[in-house]
């Protein structure tokens, strides 16, 4: 996917924001250690345009990887000291290289869960501790549905191009990968999009582009007009002036315990589908 940079810092800077709890979750990991332990080793997977980069190295010294030049152009831009990569999350270029592997709303948009963990796991040391956050089965449900209709109208389909996974089931996938979870919630977190009433649009243009792009312009501006009327009933806060996204969040720590290697029989979609 080709991102916006500027249209995903500008209309979806919460997601960066909301990112601070996972942050405080490093912070207690480097605690358990205690003072005269050695800097934690961080990497920061998807750490887009760098939100979380300053927080991250406050702590011990932090990488950031991302699969999108786009966001990583930026990332540099903003914060030209830090340790940055072009990397594929699901195939990263380490080896045991980190204590911590952190990771904001970044998970959910990998189709190959199997691969994305095996691939984190293989980076984290002995004993090493993901913590993530990810959308949770049920996230933007209202607006999928709100956006399946629309295209509806159109002669057109909508296939969801997002893992949220269960809580349980996740937690199963997670310990077949070598993890073992420490924390697991799953929450809802209304979110109100910026913008006002051009709010949904914007945010269907950043996450749906893909599909929306199939279509002409004017094809386009009316899809995302059936949209609009489509969540209108349930999303659209009058009185708050703006559309109110129906997220659902999945957040979790998990120690690595044990490496491993080969397929290893994980069955994403039956776990995940469970």
């Amino acid at each position: 996917m080709e991102w916006d940079a500027e249209l995903y810092d500008g209309q979806h800077g919460y997601v960066g924001a909301y990112g601070e709890a996972l942050v405080q979750l490093v912070r207690e990991e480097a605690a358990r250690r205690g003072d005269g332990a050695a800097p934690l080793r961080i990497l920061d997977v998807g750490c887009g345009t760098g939100a979380h980069l300053d927080a991250l190295a406050e702590i011990g010294p932090v990488t950031g990887v991302d699969s999108s030049p786009e966001m990583l152009e930026k990332a540099r831009a903003s914060h030209p000291k830090a340790s940055l990569a072009e990397a594929d999350a699901c195939a990263l270029p380490f080896e045991g290289a980190f204590d911590v592997a952190f990771s904001n709303a970044v998970f959910h948009w990998v189709p190959d869960q199997v691969a994305l963990l095996k691939s984190v796991a293989g980076a984290l040391d002995d004993g090493g501790l993901l913590v993530a956050e990810m959308g949770a089965h049920g996230n933007i449900a209202g607006i999928e549905e709100g956006y399946t209709q629309a295209l509806r109208k159109h002669s057109g389909d909508y296939s969801g191009r997002f893992c949220f996974p269960k809580e349980a089931a996740y937690r199963r996938l997670l310990g077949i990968a070598g993890f073992e979870v420490e924390q697991m919630e799953a929450f809802d977190r209304p979110t109100p999009l910026a913008d006002g009433r051009e709010g949904l649009r914007r945010f269907a243009e950043q996450f749906f582009a893909k599909s929306l792009h199939l279509y002409r312009e004017d094809e386009r501006a009316a899809i995302l007009d059936d949209l609009e009327q489509a969540c209108e009933d349930d999303l659209w806060d009058e009185g708050a002036g703006c559309w109110v996204a129906d997220y659902r969040r999945l957040r979790f720590t998990a120690r690595k315990v044990r490496s491993v290697r080969g397929a290893g029989g994980m069955a994403q979609l039956s776990v995940l589908g469970s």
